[in-house]
Formats: structure tokens, sequence, C-alpha cells
């Protein structure tokens, strides 16, 4: 019996190192939880054993009778017992367990070498031009190294591995930042150099866009109703503002290029941003105009590519065999079709309420249609 014990103590030890290190170490929590009732079934087993040895023992030295043959033979079954649920467990969860166990052992390792990174990133900072060093990505990844680097000193003066091992990873993270910062920035000056080129070869394409704004505008007042550009009042005002505004931060990059060229990066984003939004102000207009141009040219086109999606989704109802639950779903899209087409009266038709709703037709029967396949699959 005493051999299956340190049989038994011998696995127990190997496995819950593994259990705890994949605990500690976030690698597998599972685990934990898993071996719980085992932990506790080979737990109370040795408990039973040290029990029984320790009454032989006050027996023997009593010159009293040993423990009975019955509660020997019991105990050793269950000692054996529990060394199978051991074998078992560890055979299906021997990936995991050894994994925990190997990222534990090497964590000492790896904090070694973190450190030594961590210390020639930052001899490397040292080693920049000083008004490299001025950089705003200089300073941002120092501050982010120093941060991660008291962290990772504080948890390796402790000792706990799991907090040893979170605070390497994190570590790690900051000196690759540090490092891509220093490689970036002897060309960060030429590299947002071309990028504030290229915004003012895109603030000259919308402005001169821009121009013919009012034109399209005038356009669209004269030929359609005025329910067909409501919602682009002020779209011009709304879009001189807008470039205006991108003016600023390039007038800012440039200003900024020559000291800190990570601060002109963040302006010249800006620049992009609101030249975006002065693009969608300007060519809402302009897109509209054409678009309402093309429906007025032959409105049926779009209401033939409607009826042709609905057409195909009856089909497929009917093929499914799924007209019950959808088919006067379908007929109900059909009716608004005909609806908006019948609303095409008057000198000026309201084109943009005809587009607008048998593009909401067209959107519910493609999910109408999603619907019914995903319905079919099941």
């Amino acid at each position: 019996m005493v051999r299956d014990f340190l049989a038994l103590d011998q696995r127990l030890s190997i496995i819950a190192e593994g259990v705890d290190a994949a605990a500690d170490l976030a690698t597998d929590r599972s685990l934990t939880r898993e071996f719980e009732p085992v932990r506790a079934s080979v737990y109370a087993s040795i408990d039973w054993y040290l029990r029984l040895s320790g009454q032989s023992t006050e027996l023997s030295a009593a010159g009293a009778g040993l423990v009975s043959e019955t509660e020997y033979r019991q105990c050793s079954e269950a000692l054996q017992k529990a060394i199978a649920d051991l074998d078992r467990f560890y055979t299906a969860h021997s990936t995991a367990i050894e994994n925990a166990r190997a990222v534990r052992a090497a964590v000492p390792d790896e904090a070694g070498a973190a450190a030594r990174a961590s210390d020639a990133a930052v001899d490397a900072v040292g080693a920049l031009d000083p008004h490299l060093r001025d950089y705003s990505s200089i300073r941002v990844a120092l501050v982010e190294h120093a941060g991660a680097r008291d962290t990772f000193d504080r948890a390796r003066a402790a000792g706990e591995p799991s907090a040893i091992h979170t605070a390497t990873a994190d570590l790690v993270s900051a000196v690759e930042g540090l490092r891509a910062a220093v490689a970036g920035a002897p060309g960060r000056a030429e590299e947002v150099r071309r990028a504030l080129a290229s915004v003012r070869t895109r603030r000259s394409a919308v402005a001169t866009r821009a121009q013919r704004l009012p034109q399209a505008y005038s356009a669209l007042l004269r030929e359609f109703s005025s329910a067909c550009s409501e919602d682009l009042v002020g779209d011009d005002r709304r879009g001189d503002e807008a470039l205006r505004s991108a003016d600023h931060f390039v007038d800012a990059a440039t200003e900024l290029l020559a000291g800190d060229p990570d601060a002109a990066a963040e302006r010249v984003a800006s620049a992009r941003s609101r030249l975006a939004d002065a693009e969608g102000f300007v060519d809402g207009v302009t897109d509209r105009l054409a678009l309402l141009r093309d429906v007025r040219a032959d409105p049926r086109r779009l209401e033939g590519e409607v009826r042709f999606a609905i057409r195909d989704a009856q089909l497929l109802a009917v093929d499914r065999r799924l007209v019950p639950r959808w088919g006067s779903v379908l007929d109900a899209t059909a009716a608004r079709v005909e609806r908006a087409t019948a609303a095409l009266v008057g000198t000026h038709p309201d084109y943009w309420g005809y587009v607008q709703e048998l593009t909401s037709v067209s959107e519910f029967v493609a999910e109408t249609v999603a619907k019914m396949k995903g319905e079919a699959r099941r």
C-alpha cells in the first residue's frame, strides 16, 4: 500500500502543478473546474491512508492488534482507484497540463529576456538625434514603456509567477511599441509630408466639385418637386464649413510638421475626415440630381427590377412550400410597388419618394428571402 501511496502522490503533484499553472496563467481555466472532483476524491483516499497509517503506529506501540485486513484492503483499493482516476484525467488533458507546466517553467527566462529587451529599447531612444526624441510617438511610447517596466519590476520582486507572466507580456508589448516608434522616427517627417501633399490634392478636387454645387442644386429645384431635395437644404453651407475646417487642419499640420510630425499627422487625419464630410455634402447634391434624372427618364426600370425580385421570392416560397407563411407578405410588397408607381403623377412627381419606397421594398424582399432560406434549412 505504501507503494500505491507514493505513486499516487507523484501523479497528484505533477497534475496539480499543471492544473494550478493553467489557472494562474490563464492558459486553460476549465482544467480547474474539471479537476476539482478528481482532486477531492484523491485527497479523501490520501486522508484514509494517513489515518490508517497513524492508527497502525499507535496500535503497534500499545501492543494491540493491527488494523483489520478488510479495512487495509479497502484503503488499498481506494488508492488504486485514485491512481486510475488521475491517469485517466492526465490522458484526457495531458497537452493542456504539460503546456501550462512548460509556460510556468519558462516564466523566469522570458522575464529575463524581456528585461534585456526593455533596456535595449531605452538605449535605442538615447541614440536618436535629440530632435527626434521630442516626437509625440517617442514620448508616448516611453511613457507606456515606463509604466509597463515599473509593473514588471514590482512583479518580479514579489515573485508570483502568474503576475510575472502577465507583466512580462505587457512589457514585451510596450517594448515592441517603443521599437516601432524609434524605427519610424527618422522617416516620419517625410511620411507625413507626403500625406499632407495628398490631402492638399484631395482638397483641391473637392473644392472644384463644390463649385458646381449651386448649379446642381438649382437644377434640382427647377426640374423636380421640392420633396426631392428637402433633406439636402443647407448642404452647400455645410460643405463650405467642412472645407474651411479642413483648411484649418491643413494649416496646423504645416506648422507642426518640422517640430513634431506626429502631431502634424493627427491634423492631417482630421483634415481627411472633414474633407470626407465635404465630399458627402457636395456629392449628395450632384448624385441626387443624376439619380433623379435617370429615374425620370425610365421610371419603369426600377419598378421592373423590384417586381422581378418579388416574383423570384414568390417562386422560392412555392418551391420551399412556404406560401402559407410568406405568400401574403410578398403579395403586400407587390401592392406597395403598385401604390408607389401610381403616385408618380403631376408635372413634378415625387421621384425621390418613389426611389425610397422601392428601395425599401427591395430591402424587405431580400430580408424575406433570407428568412425563407433559413426556415427551409431547419
